[in-house]
């Protein structure tokens, strides 16, 4: 064995002294030393009549792989600045420039020269477009300019790209606000976006040593006009409507070339905000669950603050919010960037749910629930970083997140479950529960490079803690059985105490094998500690107190989580192909401690070995392939493994399960790229997915007297209670296509786009195995104008089939069509009117009866220029012209399917002013 080893390390090793080709690097800056993102740089042979292109990355760096010995033209071009040519000579070693300056261009009075700026280019693994390839109007944001892009869908603030979730927005490869995507493209102008970069960002010790970890995020880099990088820019508009609507909102960005200041504001009480999502839940509503824990899925879900927060679930909010970001550059050494975030929402929700369950037995059991929650929730998050280059050979850089969040609900619920159209139990809850909880997070990493290219060595080194605590107040009244009722009255507090922290480090070398080949060899540990303190006390009538411990609803329990990992990997690297492979092997330990109400443990260690590929494949100037293979594992949360009964909702009971062991994911993902250039046209398709071993599933006992959790708690008649089990045979696959091209006859650009997706999950029904299945089929079209700065509509339209299964109860398989179409138009006419309107257009059919509707969602407003280059605009407009507007949505689980129904805004009529500021110093 041995013997084989050294044969293959010679082979590497021979194999790279006889590559001779050789690496050119190298960084453009402008005359002040900023770096120049997204510039194009063309290296050309003397065989060669067409250069290959790169593009700059955030930090102005490019790099030409694999470069046989030679004489080359290198040729650099950005926007505003002039070419800048130089002859460059390989002659046996890499080739590093260094930083070269390019000087910015020279304007002459009275000369315009235009030309046809290119859609798309494909430039390795990152698609860039050009801005001003796609028309929007004057007072458009990055959020409209985004939405016309191929491969680009927003929906209801949320963010895809090329199929994955975007996880985060750089501008001029900085970050903007931390990890918040809305912030940026609601509040950045389009006017002043120069180019549009989407890319897998990788970690940062990835980045350094040229090996994918597996753990890079979808990101948008938005690379700014030169001109607009040294100025003020920003927006204010206030509106008052009808039943006191009322909408504020401000930003003022300050950009100094790199020194660059950002101010956000915002109140309204008509839903929208100019920030993530996940701010409004904070750090525990993004979870989900809240003070109702609904059917068999409750058990198998990850919920940080169970019962103790009423989580805001769409509904009616109210928002105030402030933030504020910073970007600089201290001397040549230092870049800083820090941002603080702050909002406050008042939310209402009313709700009906219908549930229809999945049985053994064939029973036609259906749960049904009305409920209102309001909920007052404040947040705030800090963000940092500092990256530090110490010399040449030596790098730190310091990221850092903390979060605090204070939520305060009340909520009141009616729900019953009908059984062959018998009531079987029916609840009436009042719920009042306060939350607060804190999540601090940093990672601190050093890297260090010898004198050798592409010998390194990097740590890097994370913790955190997370507390969390909180107080409720329970009341309901409850009705058991169908022949002789039993009738149940509950009054109940509740405290929460959660304590988590974790440490952990990675270490990793690389050494060059050659000039395509390199070896990685890596360790990592961990380790995690959580503990959930959970009291429950029932109303003592004598004394008029809460002093009675309920000990079958109380528990106090702690788990240790370690791990240790060691691995090596390889990786290949040419002009058109680059291959990693990684494997790793990994020991945990996770140790379960229960001290109340009895004492109990439990310890599970595991070995698992953990390999990878990524295989990139750039088979043309205008063509990518990338394929990934991944396996990864997964800790249950310490609200599954706590042994607590919940009994929040008490005919939907739920509980954990301290014998859970970690899931095992195996994941994979190709997806391919063409751009074509001549044509304008863009083509990209992804086939993905995962198998799951011993998945995170649930149990579920249609009457909870039959589950051997009867042994340990009291449990009602008739009542249903579930908790989490690890099971097999979760899996899940997706396809997406997309293609886009121009319509000259309209002027416009068109995006085709289909996709499929098909998920199986498995669960215990009754001890009974039921496989629920879930696959949706869509097809999409978005037709967006290109006529001209005057003229915007967009038309977009999806149509998804969804065909919902389970293997136990097939009669109650079901299949559904929901359909949205959505049209915007966009008119500034003379004398500086503007026109706007929009319809969306929603439909289902195939639902639960009485679910199944269509629905048209009309805006409308009319608005007049004023004031200097039209910056300001008075402005009428209705929300709801029909008075149409409605909620719906399907979830498929693997115990039941659900439907639900949300309140929403109503019609309303505002009168606004806005004002566009704008202050850029001349070139």
């Amino acid at each position: 064995m041995k013997n084989r080893l050294f044969i293959l390390l010679a082979q590497l090793f021979s194999f790279g002294l006889l590559a001779q080709s050789f690496p050119i690097t190298g960084k453009l800056a402008d005359a002040g030393g900023s770096p120049l993102p997204g510039a194009y740089v063309f290296l050309t042979s003397a065989a060669d009549t067409i250069g290959q292109p790169v593009a700059t990355g955030q930090d102005g760096g490019f790099v030409f792989p694999a470069q046989a010995n030679g004489t080359y033209q290198l040729s650099c071009s950005f926007i505003g600045f002039q070419d800048l040519k130089k002859t460059v000579e390989v002659a046996g070693a890499p080739l590093d420039l260094g930083v070269m300056q390019m000087e910015e261009g020279v304007f002459l009075d009275e000369v315009r020269v235009t030309e046809k700026a290119l859609p798309v280019l494909q430039i390795g693994d990152t698609t860039q477009y050009n801005a001003t390839a796609y028309k929007t109007l004057p007072d458009a944001s990055a959020e409209d300019l985004l939405g016309k892009m191929p491969t680009v869908n927003i929906e209801n603030g949320k963010v895809q790209a090329q199929g994955e979730d975007v996880k985060r927005v750089l501008i001029d490869g900085k970050p903007f606000f931390g990890d918040d995507p809305t912030a940026v493209l609601r509040n950045l102008p389009a006017e002043i976006i120069d180019k549009i970069q989407i890319f897998d960002q990788q970690s940062e010790q990835a980045q350094f040593t040229g090996f994918d970890d597996g753990d890079a995020s979808k990101t948008i880099n938005i690379i700014t006009k030169v001109e607009s990088r040294n100025g003020q820019f920003g927006k204010i508009m206030a509106g008052y409507g009808y039943e006191d609507k009322y909408q504020a909102t401000g930003n003022l960005n300050i950009f100094n070339n790199d020194q660059r200041l950002s101010l956000i504001g915002m109140s309204n009480n008509i839903n929208q905000q100019n920030f993530a999502a996940e701010d409004l839940l904070g750090i525990v509503g993004s979870s989900g669950g809240g003070g109702r824990r609904r059917g068999g899925r409750g058990g198998g879900s990850s919920l940080s603050a169970d019962n103790f927060q009423v989580a805001q679930q769409n509904g009616i909010t109210a928002v105030t919010a402030l933030g504020v970001n910073f970007t600089d550059k201290w001397g040549e050494q230092l870049e800083v960037a820090g941002s603080y975030f702050f909002n406050q929402s008042d939310n209402t929700t009313r709700q009906e749910v219908s549930q229809q369950f999945f049985d053994a037995e064939g029973l036609q059991e259906r749960y049904h629930e009305q409920s209102q929650a309001n909920s007052t929730n404040l947040n705030h998050r800090l963000a940092g970083r500092l990256n530090y280059t110490l010399n040449e050979k030596n790098t730190l850089i310091w990221t850092g997140k903390a979060s605090w969040q204070q939520n305060d609900g009340q909520q009141t619920s009616n729900g019953q479950t009908i059984r062959n159209d018998l009531q079987l139990n029916r609840t009436l809850n009042e719920l009042t529960a306060d939350l607060s909880a804190f999540d601090w997070n940093n990672s601190l990493d050093w890297k260090h490079q010898f004198a050798k290219s592409r010998r390194t060595f990097s740590i890097n080194l994370n913790g955190g803690t997370a507390p969390t605590n909180g107080t409720n107040l329970l009341r309901s009244e409850n009705v058991f059985g169908t022949t002789t009722p039993d009738s149940t009255t509950q009054q109940q507090s509740g405290l929460l105490d959660q304590q988590k922290w974790n440490v952990g480090a990675n270490f990793q070398y690389t050494e060059p094998l050659g000039t395509k080949t390199m070896l990685s060899v890596n360790y990592r540990l961990s380790y995690q500690q959580e503990a959930s303190d959970k009291k429950t006390f029932d109303f003592n009538e004598a004394a008029q107190a809460y002093d009675l411990l309920n000990e079958n609803l109380s528990n106090v329990f702690a788990n240790d989580y370690q791990t240790q990992q060691v691995g090596t990997g390889l990786v290949f690297r040419d002009k058109k192909l680059t291959v990693t492979g990684r494997a790793n092997v990994q020991w945990a330990q996770l140790l379960n401690d229960q001290t109340f109400p009895y004492a109990a443990n439990t310890a599970n260690a595991f070995w698992n070995v953990l390999p990878s590929l990524s295989i990139q494949n750039r088979a043309s100037k205008t063509e990518n392939l990338r394929v990934n293979y991944r396996t990864s594992t997964r800790l249950p949360a310490v609200t599954q493994l706590q042994n607590v009964l919940n009994n929040s909702n008490p005919i939907q009971l739920t509980a954990g399960n301290a014998n859970l062991i970690q899931a095992y994911q195996h994941s994979f993902f190709a997806r391919y790229s063409n751009t074509n250039t001549e044509k304008s046209s863009v083509f990209f398709t992804l086939i993905g997915g995962s198998l799951t071993q011993d998945y995170l599933a649930s149990s579920t006992y249609t009457n909870a007297r039959n589950s051997p959790l009867a042994a340990l708690y009291d449990l009602p008649e008739g009542a249903r209670i579930t908790q989490p089990v690890n099971l097999n045979g979760a899996w899940n696959m997706r396809y997406l296509m997309t293609y886009g091209f121009p319509v000259k006859a309209l002027q416009s650009n068109l995006n085709l786009d289909l996709s499929a997706n098909y998920s199986q999950t498995p669960g215990l029904i009754d001890e009974d195995l039921n496989k629920a299945s879930s696959t949706r089929a869509g097809i999409g079209l978005t037709l967006g104008s290109n006529i001209s700065d005057r003229v915007d509509f967009s038309l977009a339209s999806r149509s998804y089939y969804n065909i919902g299964k389970n293997t136990l109860q097939p009669q109650s398989n079901n299949n559904y069509f929901n359909q949205q179409t959505r049209l915007n138009f966009n008119w500034v006419l003379l004398d500086g009117l503007v026109f706007r309107t929009d319809l969306t257009h929603q439909l289902y059919n195939g639902l639960t009866t009485g679910f199944d509707q269509h629905y048209l969602l009309w805006n409308m407003s009319i608005g007049k220029k004023v004031f200097r280059d039209n910056r300001g605009e008075i402005n009428l407009s209705v929300f709801d012209l029909l008075r149409q507007n409605n909620s719906l949505n399907r979830t498929i689980t693997e115990t039941y399917f659900e439907d639900t129904q949300t309140n929403v805004l109503q019609q309303y009529f505002m009168l606004s002013f806005k004002y566009d500021l704008r202050s850029f110093k001349a070139s």
